[in-house]
């Protein structure tokens, strides 16, 4: 297994590279990197087998995708974009305003972003809205992203829920406890988070593994290769998303991912 393997994700039917690029960087405005050079990095991952996108409707990245998918025949990538809608009006709406940035007539996966554990009954309602949405074609797959084991326990019983994106991490809780701005964890552990996602898994939820490396917490980037082996060993982590902004960047992951 390596970074340009196609991997099945969960009960989705999608096929996805072990790698996903997250394209989170690439819209920060700090970093001024215009959709043009955006696009041209992504092109250029996508020659080295990175074919999984990650975006969200307020990563200022759609136009970055747009631009490489006018060098990239749509079907060749799945991209995954996120909502922090809290209904279905407001879903609808985030979609098809994404589509259009995107400059695409459908998502491969959307996901309800950061879904905390004092909604997880609105989440599970939502989800079961936009569960409708596969059977019209704009979207293939439904997920959603937390940082909450309450949430995670709970989502491996969502019949809705294709592909659940969460913290998964080779640091140890004490690790955790002194950089809790970089491995944000909302409630639980990590080892009960890794349980929970495990659950999930073995209901058919395909696990797409965030927060590899701890948003650049020193004890994991300092050893990146280790702390990313430490998540794609793991046999429930169907993929790993990792911010990325350049192609040395893509390259030296693609490189960590193959290593292992």
């Amino acid at each position: 297994m390596n970074a340009v393997d196609a991997v099945a994700l969960g009960r989705s039917r999608l096929k996805v590279s072990k790698l996903c690029f997250g394209t989170a960087y690439l819209g920060a405005p700090s970093l001024k990197i215009s959709p043009d050079e955006g696009g041209r990095v992504l092109v250029e991952a996508h020659k080295l087998g990175v074919t999984f996108w990650d975006t969200s409707d307020d990563y200022g990245s759609h136009a970055h995708i747009a631009s490489a998918l006018r060098h990239i025949p749509r079907e060749k990538v799945v991209i995954s974009t996120k909502t922090s809608a809290k209904n279905g009006r407001e879903a609808a709406e985030s979609l098809q305003r994404s589509l259009r940035e995107l400059g695409t007539d459908y998502v491969d996966i959307f996901f309800l972003h950061a879904v905390e554990s004092d909604w997880i009954d609105g989440c599970h309602k939502l989800l079961t809205e936009l569960h409708e949405l596969t059977t019209a074609g704009t979207v293939k797959a439904i997920g959603l992203t937390t940082h909450s084991v309450a949430v995670g326990r709970k989502a491996s019983e969502f019949e809705q829920l294709d592909v659940l994106m969460t913290i998964c991490c080779g640091a140890d809780q004490a690790t955790i406890d002194r950089f809790p701005e970089h491995i944000p964890l909302e409630d639980g552990t990590i080892e009960q988070m890794l349980e929970a996602a495990e659950l999930a898994h073995s209901r058919g939820i395909g696990i797409v593994a965030m927060k590899v490396l701890g948003c650049s917490a020193p004890p994991l980037v300092d050893d990146y290769r280790a702390s990313i082996e430490a998540v794609t060993k793991l046999r429930f982590v169907d993929a790993i998303v990792i911010g990325m902004r350049s192609l040395c960047e893509v390259q030296k992951n693609v490189e960590a991912v193959m290593s292992r």
